[in-house]
């Protein structure tokens, strides 16, 4: 991932991987602590960062977490 997002921030694309946390859905299940909308939040901010965004990291909730 950190050479993908090395040769393509020169063209302007971010590569980030993305925790949405442990959320209920069919694999999460009933007992997970965070909504499918809570979960899609952090999504939908790393696919839309612009081309002057972080790049090469892991997020949670928009925030850098350690691998």
């Amino acid at each position: 991932m950190f050479v993908a997002s090395r040769e393509l921030a020169q063209v302007g694309t971010r590569v980030n991987a993305v925790c949405p946390g442990w959320v209920r859905t069919d694999m999460g299940g009933e007992r997970a602590d965070r909504s499918v909308e809570e979960g899609a939040r952090g999504i939908v901010w790393a696919a839309t960062l612009a081309a002057a965004g972080p790049t090469g990291g892991f997020f949670r909730d928009g925030e850098a977490i350690e691998w």
